[in-house]
């Protein structure tokens, strides 16, 4: 048997793509597998107890299937000495055995961890989403207009439970938070940060005012939004992530390019680390901030 060199996959769909590899080298559902090891944070960091345990766990063949599999992430969660010590296990690790890696946030990984895996780029299940939709009566016209905003699967079941009229809602949302003060705006995305209609409209509503807003303002927005709780803010990251990328509209957005670049990278870094469990209102107020003081 050939040694299987680890890999690590990144990207929004990561940890799902990573769980799926792992179920097609165990041959079966890796859930309850004798030959899986998962291995996550216990509190904010997956710590250097929770690695020793693994690697010891090594040490015995497959018990079932042809191969053994660790699979550790969010992997920019390690701490310094646990990604330290899996360092050796990854160089040497026995034919039998494979390490399988996710990390949302690559970048706050230890680069000797990065290097000594094979970096694999995970997009979110699109396809499986457009299928789901299409099968729940959706035009292909609302396939196309709706599957960017989609997150998760539990953005898609909020289509699926019940019939939708995307771009009729898309309007509406729009029309509701025209002229909205960015407080009021705050207020609003916590309210409807599981809708991925609103959610959307709401974030691309509160960029385009930051720049112009009152640092105090800035502040108490961020306040705001962060009473919403740490799986509210990454989604606010994450959608303003695709605003700054996709949406902000050219010549009309009074942030230049370069700017708007640097914005982005801010923003993709700090969802790491609010997964990390940094403060959530902090580093709002950092992001928010950005386009004036960046």
């Amino acid at each position: 048997m050939e040694k299987a060199v680890p890999k690590l996959f990144v990207g929004e769909g990561a940890e799902q793509m990573a769980w799926e590899h792992a179920k097609a080298l165990l041959g079966a559902p890796p859930a309850g597998h004798p030959d899986l090891f998962a291995v996550t944070p216990e509190g904010a960091s997956i710590g250097i107890d929770q690695l020793r345990e693994a690697i010891w766990w090594t040490r015995y063949a497959p018990v079932r299937a042809p191969h053994r599999v660790v699979l550790i992430g969010p992997a920019e969660r390690l701490s310094h000495e646990a990604a330290s010590a899996l360092l050796k296990s990854l160089e040497e690790a026995p034919a039998y055995l494979t390490f399988i890696l996710y990390a949302s946030s690559p970048d706050h990984l230890l680069p000797t961890v990065r290097s000594r895996c094979a970096l694999v780029w995970a997009e979110p299940p699109r396809e499986l989403w457009r299928k789901k939709l299409h099968a729940a009566g959706y035009t292909d016209q609302e396939i196309v207009f709706r599957v960017e905003g989609i997150q998760d699967e539990a953005d898609i079941h909020g289509f699926t439970e019940a019939r939708r009229v995307p771009r009729s809602e898309w309007e509406d949302a729009k029309r509701e938070v025209d002229g909205l003060p960015l407080l009021e705006l705050a207020d609003r995305f916590c309210a409807c940060a599981a809708d991925p209609i609103r959610r959307r409209v709401v974030t691309a509503a509160i960029a385009m005012q930051l720049p112009n807003s009152a640092g105090d303002e800035i502040l108490l927005a961020a306040e705001r939004l962060a009473r919403g709780g740490r799986e509210a803010a990454l989604t606010f990251l994450r959608e303003l992530l695709h605003f700054l990328l996709r949406d902000a509209p050219q010549g009309a957005f009074p942030v230049p390019p370069e700017r708007l670049a640097a914005w982005a990278k801010k923003v993709s870094l700090a969802r790491g680390e609010l997964e990390a469990n940094v403060n959530v209102k902090l580093l709002l107020e950092v992001i928010l901030l950005w386009p004036k003081k960046g």
